[in-house]
């Protein structure tokens, strides 16, 4: 591939130069994070607090795949999402949801699921206790 030489000013050079570096770790973090095989380590840097959700396990103190799929992170929650197959929640999984109604002792979630999901407001704790 040919070169192509331009004229830059300073500033157009420190921002050049910014910008290929911030394409570099985007490109860097996509091809490291982005898809997963069974037993694949999970970068999580080490951070406080992470959630590990579906398809995911801590082996030997690292966060690896049990599933084949794409990495997702939401805030602090790691899952990996597969490619082909639904997910299907079991219990103890860490889910996100979307209210989508609210009645009055319960809201009804998607959760990205074939059937939405249920949270009875007899199970949360409320601020001020409100119930």
């Amino acid at each position: 591939m040919r070169e192509i030489q331009l004229q830059l000013s300073q500033t157009q050079k420190v921002r050049l130069q910014k910008a290929l570096e911030h394409l570099e770790s985007l490109s860097s973090k996509v091809n490291s994070d982005a898809s997963v095989t069974i037993a694949d380590s999970i970068p999580v840097n080490h951070e406080d607090g992470v959630l590990k959700g579906h398809g995911t396990a801590v082996l030997e103190g690292e966060v690896v795949a049990t599933l084949c799929g794409v990495v997702e992170r939401v805030n602090k929650l790691v899952y990996v999402r597969t490619l082909r197959s639904r997910y299907k929640p079991e219990v103890g999984d860490i889910v996100i949801g979307r209210v989508i109604e609210v009645a009055q002792k319960r809201w009804r979630l998607d959760i990205n699921y074939s059937q939405n999901a249920y949270l009875m407001l007899s199970a949360m704790n409320m601020p001020d206790g409100v119930q």
